[in-house]
């Protein structure tokens, strides 16, 4: 346990206690419990309605009788917005930003912190994360939004909330059988879903229900969604930016200086064209059963379920130039020493398999997602004392069943790669026609499918006392158990026909590739769609039929890999298990106070929590794979104060909080796990010894609510992060000689502070006269960070890096029009440019460039209870662009695209 926590805590209570004291009469005059926060009063001007500004409505009280710093979105906003899953509706909340993979939106990060430092429920289950190779980031887009009544962000936390989340805690909060007021509600929405790039056409259907039944004291909600989604996405890549050695037969790095201006030149390392295809889909339950025999008891139990079933059909084109020699009188130097124009010849001197090449390659297989929780709890109260017990269990499973298919040309003669163009991006240009079979030699289908498995059991106790006086208002204590395991599996075989010396295997080649691969361009990929024009529209695509006349190798059979002692291709070096248990204790009173005549009122606490990590694998050792275990303990002290003061009655509020909040390691970094790239020259390894990422939070800030509808806040926040959880790298050679650079997690002793603002508003128009304008609002927020103490440093310039993740600049902007027929919104979502790993492939550090998208939205009512409904999402085409610290150096220029969703809603 940490001291210095202790005197964290001190020096809170302190502070609370200066201003509990600051009335002692005031607080002794107190003699009535404190009553829930009312929102303002209406006045003449204040409209009230239904709709977008009822649900402004709701986000507006949760907001504002909330204890810490909280956001909200409710069912009606998420509803009349375009998003179609709970990461893509969290982007219009202040302080987040949404992480895309492939146009959807797939995780947040929450004031910078990253996606796998934010704790997520679902109704205060744990929700767990579905991330290939184990991992604590949940993946949003398999949580549909129809089943949300509301999505809260915290951002400062209470003792008696779970820890986990360094950034916040996103809670997910379903519809319940109870909220329509004991009547029968049903509401469903069936629609068609456009994809311009590769011009698809998808349904998506969801439904919800609740009745009530004996005499309204039994309530049952059920729901279910259903999608059908292709994804479609080209890329231009390039994989790396590397300096390569001018002069291998000396000892050393001797880089390319082709403009004499005493630094190394930067050569693209991989460039590739590539065309994601994903289908996907995705299946989502949730049922609810709920007791409510009295006004002062309920039971209930509740279970949501979602499964996702992708299937992967991604087609590379892509070239090497490790194998080539600089044409040094043709290549071209452009700024920031990166290379403009390159011209290669063939290396002959190396083995041919390791010569310049092109690769058409295609990732086949599935990926499916499950994950299921289910839940029984109650609420008792009686008297003064409330308890609420509730068990849970969650599990998720992810199995990646990848496929590859790649034919090779190797030994090429030459390899032009031309830079000079508008978005900096790779027009590579071969010598042979990569739409036929000319030049194949080589074919080679590799399969490694991945398991991983997460389960987490759960009890909890939380008993609150309601005070009938005085300065503290309610006392509540209570215990927590959780139990988490998580498993990975990993295998990998591959078969390779090698056609360089031997005719027949040339001519099997020659057979399959011909009888089985798409010819032409069939792909329909156009450069043109990424900002540039190339020199193909297509290339050979390795189809299934082409992997299935190869062979799909079985990495399950016995024999086939003897290296292992029971004779499977199981990569034990990255076959693994982590155990964590967490027995956590806490102790908070809530106070309210008068200063004068402005009322006081808060929650003090602290949250106690030992962490137990067993973690086990294989680590090979002088060639022998042997298994390992490792044990730690660990215990963390986390006090908190939250206040706010109703400085003008039911207009201005004034916040202020201090908590400690941490976030254990990821399974993966702690896993007893190694690996390596042969090709990239690179690894990883977990480390078992890691201890969590801890950090002091501080807020202060102002909302000034101006009707039930509208308001405008600014928060000042400072977040100070200790045992910060680094990379680091260290060598390694093995057996035959080829070093490595392997990454390891650290705890650093470098602590990160984040300083920021952040500030927002909803505006309804009622107030302007003028029938148009009255029925208009605006929302709207924007956030400020800047880090320090970040020791990141550039490894070619030694300049400092920016915080993993922070956008300095991050605003949401939302408009909307509503009357009884029709609704119109439109949003446009911001952010600048951010770090995304400070030492990338050729030791660069990476960069996401700032990105902005369009969305908007029309519903019509037709009749009460059914509108017709339009949205569209990324309306201005944006293309999300990456780059190794300079945007001459582009690693990524991806469009995805427009969508289109039409279809019909209703609600009985």
């Amino acid at each position: 346990m940490r001291f210095s926590n202790y005197r964290a805590l001190l020096s809170t209570s302190a502070v609370a206690a200066v201003l509990l004291g600051a009335m002692p009469a005031a607080a002794q005059d107190q003699q009535q419990p404190e009553q829930p926060q009312q929102a303002p009063e209406a006045s003449s001007e204040d409209i009230v309605v239904t709709g977008i500004r009822s649900s402004l409505q709701g986000a507006l009280n949760a907001k504002r009788n909330a204890a810490q710093v909280l956001d909200a979105i409710s069912a009606e906003d998420i509803g009349k917005f375009p998003d179609k899953n709970v990461g893509e509706a969290l982007q219009r909340v202040t302080g987040v930003q949404l992480t895309r993979s492939d146009g959807e939106g797939s995780g947040i990060t929450i004031r910078g912190a990253d996606p796998s430092l934010n704790r997520v429920e679902i109704n205060g289950v744990t929700a767990l994360s579905t991330t290939v190779g184990g991992g604590r980031d949940v993946d949003f887009r398999d949580l549909p939004s129809e089943f949300v009544n509301r999505l809260e962000v915290v951002k400062s936390a209470t003792a008696d909330m779970t820890e986990g989340g360094v950034g916040g805690t996103v809670r997910v909060i379903t519809r319940r059988p109870f909220d329509n007021g004991g009547k029968p509600y049903l509401a469903g929405s069936a629609q068609a879903i456009y994809a311009d790039i590769g011009d698809h056409m998808d349904p998506r259907l969801a439904l919800i229900g609740s009745d009530t039944f004996a005499n309204g004291t039994i309530g049952v909600l059920v729901s279910g969604t259903f999608e059908n989604r292709n994804v479609e996405s080209h890329q231009a890549r390039t994989t790396g930016w590397v300096q390569l050695d001018s002069d291998p037969n000396t000892a050393g790095m001797q880089a390319y200086d082709l403009n004499n201006d005493g630094v190394g030149d930067f050569f693209p390392d991989i460039p590739r064209y590539v065309i994601n295809r994903l289908e996907t889909r995705r299946y989502a339950l949730n049922g609810i059963l709920e007791w409510r025999p009295s006004d002062d008891f309920k039971a209930y139990v509740e279970s949501n379920w979602t499964k996702s079933i992708q299937s992967v059909t991604s087609q590379y084109l892509q070239t090497g130039t490790s194998g080539g020699i600089v044409d040094t009188e043709n290549t071209i130097i452009g700024p920031d020493n990166t290379v403009e124009y390159l011209v290669m010849t063939n290396n002959t001197s190396k083995a041919q398999t390791s010569q310049l090449g092109v690769s058409y390659r295609n990732i086949l297989g599935d990926i499916k997602r499950t994950t299921y929780n289910v839940a029984l709890g109650a609420d008792w109260t009686t008297g003064n004392l409330t308890l609420t017990p509730k068990i849970s269990l969650s599990k998720a499973k992810a199995y990646n069943n990848e496929i590859n298919a790649t034919a090779a040309v190797t030994g090429m003669s030459s390899l032009i790669v031309d830079y000079s163009n508008g978005q900096n991006a790779p027009n590579i240009i071969l010598p042979n026609d990569p739409t036929t079979t000319a030049g194949i030699n080589q074919l080679t289908v590799l399969r490694r499918p991945r398991y991983d498995d997460q389960t987490e059991k759960m009890a909890k106790l939380d008993a609150e006392y309601k005070t009938d006086g005085g300065l503290f208002t309610s006392f509540k204590i209570g215990g927590q158990y959780r139990d988490l395991t998580v498993k990975s599996r990993f295998y990998t075989r591959t078969t390779t026909l090698n056609g360089f010396s031997d005719p027949a295997v040339q001519a099997q080649i020659d057979s399959i590739v011909s009888g089985n691969a798409a010819l032409g361009t069939s792909p329909f990929f156009h450069t043109g769609n990424l900002g540039f024009t190339g020199d193909y529209s297509g290339w050979l695509n390795m189809t299934q039929g082409v992997a299935d006349a190869v062979g799909i190798p079985d990495p399950f059979a016995e024999g086939g890999c003897p290296a292992n002692a029971d004779g499977t291709c199981q990569v034990y070096t990255d076959t693994w298990k982590v155990g964590e248990r967490n027995l956590a204790g806490y102790g908070q009173a809530s106070f309210a106070f008068d200063v004068g005549a402005v009322p006081v009122s808060g929650v003090i606490g602290a949250r106690v929590v030992n962490t137990k990590v067993n973690t086990s694998g294989y680590l090979s050792t002088g060639g022998v794979i042997s298994p390992v275990s490792y044990d730690s303990n660990s215990t963390e002290f986390l006090p908190s104060i939250n206040m706010k003061a109703e400085l003008i009655p039911n207009k201005l509020m004034a916040r202020a909080t201090a908590t400690e909040v941490m976030a254990r390691p990821l399974p993966q970094q702690l896993a007893p796990r190694f690996t390596i790239d042969v090709v990239g020259l690179s690894g990883s390894r977990g480390n078992p010894d890691l201890q969590p990422f801890r950090a002091r939070q501080y807020d202060a800030g102002l909302e000034y609510y101006i009707n039930r509808t509208s308001f405008a806040s600014v928060t000042y926040f400072r977040k100070e992060i200790s045992s910060f959880i680094q990379n680091t790298t260290e060598p390694y050679t093995d057996a035959s000689g080829v070093t490595y650079t392997i990454t390891v997690p650290t705890n650093g002793t470098q602590k990160v502070t984040i300083n920021g603002v952040e500030a927002g508003a909803q505006i309804a128009f009622d107030f302007i006269d003028v029938p148009v304008l009255k029925q208009m609002g605006v929302v709207a927020n924007y956030t400020y960070s800047k880090d320090s103490g970040y020791e990141g440093k550039d490894y070619f310039t030694g300049d400092s890096l920016p915080f993993q993740g922070l956008s300095r600049h991050a605003y949401n902007i939302s408009a909307y029009y509503e009357d009884d027929v029709v609704s119109l919104r439109g949003a446009y979502n911001w952010r600048s440019k951010y770090l995304i790993t400070a030492q990338g492939r050729g030791n660069n550090p990476e960069f996401g460039e700032a990105y902005g998208q369009l969305d908007a939205s029309l519903n019509v009512t037709l009749m009460p209870g059914i509108s017709m409904f339009l949205e569209g999402v990324n309306l201005l085409d944006a293309t999300r662009k990456e780059n190794a610290n300079s945007v001459e150096r582009r690693t990524i220029i991806e469009t995805v695209g427009r969508r289109v969703y039409g279809g019909i809603r209703f609600k009985l």
